[in-house]
Formats: C-alpha cells, structure tokens, sequence
C-alpha cells in the first residue's frame, strides 16, 4: 500500500519562480524516507503540500489513498503528524503537558488516559521532568524534543520530519533517531518522511531522494548515493562518516561490505595494525 502518491505537482510562490516542477513520487506503507537537496531546492515546501499548509498549483496529491483536498484535509490531517524545523512555531499549551495533550484533547481522549500518554511520550523523548514547564524556559533542544512528543503521542501513520532534529546536540539527536528506531519497531507500517540536511541521519533511511531546483533527480538506496562520486561530485554533497571509512578500508584492502558495521571496521584496522 502506497502512503503517499504525489503525481506531476507544481508550485510556485510567484507566477514566475516555480518551486516545484512536476514531480511524481510515490512512498509505501511504513518506508522511512529522506528527502535532501541543497536550500531553496522545495525540500519544505514539498512537506507544506502534504499536509495541505499550502495550496499546489497542479497535480495531484494522495494520502492513504485519499486525495488530498479541502473535502479531506481534516481526515487526512488525522493520519499525518509534523515537526518543524523551529518548534515555537508548533506550541499551544500553556506547559510541556499541556502541549502534548493538545491534540488528545480534540481525540476526545479520556482524561485518564490522556495522562498516562503525556507522561509516556514526555519520557520518550527525555521530557518527564519538565511538564509544569513553560515552553518559553526551555531550550531550543528540549523544545524540539516536545514538539516531537506532540507528534508521536498522536501516533499518526505518517510522520514528516522537516529538519526536526536540528536543534539537538549529537546526544540529544542520536535519543531521537533511536526512538524513531524503536517506534518503527513497534510499528512496523509508520512511515516517516525526513526533510534534512544532516547526512549522516539521511544514511540510516531506507532512501533518500535528492531534489535539486524543483525536480527529483535521484532516488535510490543510501548506500547507492553516497557511493556515486559522479553524482556528489556534481551536486556538491557531503559524504557520511560510514561511508568514507569503508571506501578507505577497501583501498587498504580490507574486505568490507554494505553491512560491515563499524565495530566490524575497528577490529580489522586493529588487525591490521
């Protein structure tokens, strides 16, 4: 089953500057995909679209089988969940648990179940102990780890990650990424869409699609894309850490493999040492 089907989808935020140029795309049931491209490539106006915060100017958009519309907006906005890149963009409630209770809330969700939840995804994301909190004493990091507790306690069937983990300190990225991991664990038919920039974050996807002015022009394994050096050559990308280490084992003459892991590596280079 096919969570999302975008089919030919322009936009433009002026009638001479299209943002996006007929492009086509389809993500299955429970994929982790991420999206990348250098900025003003649309990776965010792409996410705006699917969840309706801005109005396409052709094509064809498809949630769940659903097209996207003003007749199913609401019913589609039930199945999606988003998380900002600023999460004071994102903020309700008067404290932490009472932003993630929000949506609960319009669920009709009973209040005594309501309070297990909160208190469950607080502690998810590493926010239990600031509940009474104001979102305004926070920093930037822990407000972006209730804004992602305010997505997940929704428990939504997608889930669109638009530079989401940007605010986090490596620590505080790798809870959430772990989390994320763990979440598909329990849900194996979550599907998660990553606008990032981070690379390393983007190699633990199922795929990446890289944007580039407007259109897809590749979509394929991570492994795939990092390992074309005619590609991030051409479009100036970064390479994850992983990656560079296997390609230098390869050239010492190590025997490494896409599922060589990096302990795997440190053992070999040890041996070799």
């Amino acid at each position: 089953m096919k969570s999302v089907e975008i089919k030919n989808l322009v936009y433009s935020y002026t009638d001479n500057s299209p943002v996006l140029k007929g492009i086509s795309l389809d993500i299955e049931e429970g994929e982790y995909v991420s999206i990348v491209g250098h900025n003003g490539c649309g990776k965010s106006t792409l996410c705006k679209l699917m969840i309706g915060l801005l109005i396409k100017d052709s094509g064809e958009i498809l949630i769940n089988g659903l097209t996207l519309d003003k007749d199913n907006l609401q019913q589609i906005r039930k199945k999606v969940a988003i998380v900002f890149q600023n999460p004071d963009n994102q903020f309700i409630g008067a404290t932490v648990e009472d932003d993630i209770a929000f949506s609960l809330e319009n669920d009709n969700v009973a209040r005594s179940d309501m309070e297990i939840l909160v208190k469950e995804y607080a502690a998810k994301v590493g926010m239990e102990n600031f509940l009474t909190k104001e979102p305004s004493f926070l920093s930037g990091g822990q407000k972006q780890r209730v804004a992602i507790a305010d997505a997940l306690v929704r428990k939504p069937d997608i889930l669109i990650l638009d530079e989401a983990t940007s605010m986090l300190d490596p620590n505080g990225k790798k809870d959430i990424l772990n989390l994320i991991k763990k979440m598909r664990e329990e849900n194996p038919k979550l599907t998660i869409i990553s606008i990032t920039h981070d690379i390393e974050e983007a190699y633990l996807s199922d795929r990446i699609i890289l944007l580039h002015e407007g259109e897809i022009v590749l979509s394929c394994l991570p492994s795939e894309l990092f390992n074309n050096r005619e590609v991030i050559s051409k479009y100036n990308l970064s390479v994850p850490f992983e990656v560079l280490l296997k390609q230098k084992c390869l050239e010492l003459g190590l025997k490494v493999t896409e599922k060589t892991t990096i302990e795997e590596i440190g053992e070999m280079l040890w041996q070799l040492k």
